[in-house]
């Protein structure tokens, strides 16, 4: 149960976690480009939005298979403080992705004219589908990511050492 759970936790890390990581760290560049009238990049800024709501959803198994896999070898994982902060800076970075980043991403979107039909009616009427200054919207987006890509790169850090 120990390797398929390790096995289990090291794939999804590298297939859930690289591909939101990526996004997210695209994302607004591509949006702000949109929003100075750059075609291409309204294809790619929803795209990059997909794979963040998407991926960055699933990608609570990530941790949550790494929780697991304390109780698999109790006397081995419990008794060392890395895994128990790599658990913590894993929600934490979550957390992020699912308060900050996504609701962000989405009112970009929405200022873009980018979201779903219905979504984008919500947005719209909720008075979140307004971008009054690009280049700051453009910047915290791009803090956060750049938070949530370092509790990551940390977490893997922690789980080699």
């Amino acid at each position: 149960m120990h390797t398929l759970l390790l096995a289990l936790h090291v794939i999804g890390a590298i297939l859930l976690l690289g591909p939101v990581t990526v996004a997210v760290s695209s994302f607004h560049v591509q949006a702000y480009q949109a929003s100075k009238g750059k075609e291409s990049a309204r294809g790619t800024a929803q795209l990059l939005h997909a794979i963040t709501k998407t991926y960055g959803v699933i990608s609570v198994l990530v941790p949550a298979i790494g929780f697991a896999l304390m109780f698999t070898k109790s006397g081995v994982y419990w008794s060392q403080g890395r895994f128990h902060v790599s658990i913590l800076l894993s929600v934490i970075a979550w957390a992020l992705l699912i308060i900050f980043i996504i609701p962000r991403q989405k009112r970009m979107l929405g200022a873009l004219n980018l979201l779903e039909d219905g979504e984008q009616q919500e947005a719209e009427a909720e008075g979140e589908a307004r971008i009054a200054n690009w280049d700051s919207a453009k910047k915290q987006l791009s803090m956060f990511g750049g938070i949530f890509s370092l509790l990551w790169i940390i977490v893997a850090i922690l789980m080699i050492v």
